[in-house]
């Protein structure tokens, strides 16, 4: 079997990310199986993966949304064994919590050698995953981005003992199932866009807290300039167009008076003691009181679905 393609995959954790990669896996055809240890979460998530498909069907981005949803089966954490039974490739997607994770990982450690081990963590490493694990070799880090079905990069990360075998495995999958998968060539916590937005939210406290800007006008901002850009135009392609003398010239002047921030602002972290949670709460930065989960996802993804037609026009005209 061609190392993209694979039929069976199992996600465990069927959350927020889990649900979008779900909805990725069986959008390309493959069967999937679900986990979690909320038996809950299993009939919400697939009520979830159908509305999306329910919108992204509008757009005429999917057909027959109800046989995606059919190759999804859900589990519970006490059926981890015939989850996983048969499956080619097992991604972890469980909350940000290393102990939690890591007992996911042992049991996942006596499945045969040939199984691809995943993990969509957002901040740990991979060897801090894979320590203590026999078959480490197999573990890569697949770090998507959400929403894990709309947005097309993933992130692929290693271990200290992964190996190139199970890298390339994992590109050639990303590949095979029409996601943009980025190497990160280094071991380093928060790889490469956590990073990037680590940076940018730092300064966005500083703005908020100096009350330089309002966080309605500073998304105006950006969606408007910097994100409207970097739509189509990355950031070392936008800095060839200004010029790199410029560039240079400004980044001396601005760098100085940059945040230095260790810690989240005060602000965000009052937000977080009050329950102020974003969506998912009803309230963040803005207020979403009285609007159904539903119809703010639904809103968000109307705006990302026409932005994915057109970046996969661009990337075919692009060759």
């Amino acid at each position: 079997m061609a190392a993209s393609r694979i039929s069976t995959v199992a996600v465990i954790g069927f959350g927020t990310m889990g649900q979008g990669i779900a909805q990725s896996f069986a959008e390309a055809g493959l069967a999937v199986r679900v986990v979690d240890l909320d038996t809950d979460a299993l009939p919400r998530g697939l009520a979830q993966i159908s509305a999306n498909l329910c919108v992204a069907e509008r757009h005429d981005l999917v057909q027959d949304p109800a046989s995606i949803v059919a190759r999804i089966t859900g589990y519970a954490w006490d059926s981890l064994r015939r989850a996983v039974e048969g499956a080619e490739l097992v991604i972890e997607s469980v909350p940000e919590i290393l102990d939690v994770k890591k007992e996911v990982f042992a049991a996942l450690d006596d499945l045969p050698d040939d199984v691809l081990i995943g993990s969509n963590t957002s901040s740990f490493t991979v060897s801090q995953l894979a320590e203590g694990m026999a078959t480490a070799a197999r573990v890569v880090g697949v770090h998507y981005f959400n929403p894990a079905h709309l947005i097309p990069a993933v992130e692929i990360h290693h271990g200290s003992e992964t190996s190139a075998t199970a890298i390339e495995r994992i590109i050639a999958i990303m590949n095979g199932v029409g996601k943009v998968p980025v190497r990160v060539r280094k071991e380093i916590p928060g790889f490469i866009i956590n990073r990037l937005t680590g940076a940018l939210e730092r300064e966005i406290d500083l703005l908020l807290a100096e009350g330089i800007v309002s966080p309605q006008d500073l998304d105006a901002a950006v969606k408007a300039s910097l994100g409207f850009r970097l739509a189509c135009i990355g950031p070392m392609e936008a800095e060839d167009f200004i010029g790199l003398d410029t560039a240079y010239r400004v980044s001396n002047n601005v760098y100085k008076g940059l945040s230095n921030a260790t810690e989240a602002s005060a602000e965000l972290g009052e937000k977080v003691e009050r329950g102020e949670l974003g969506v998912k709460s009803g309230k963040g930065w803005y207020d979403y009181t009285g609007i159904p989960l539903a119809e703010t996802f639904a809103k968000r993804d109307k705006k990302l679905l026409a932005q994915l037609a057109l970046y996969r026009a661009v990337r075919k005209s692009e060759g």
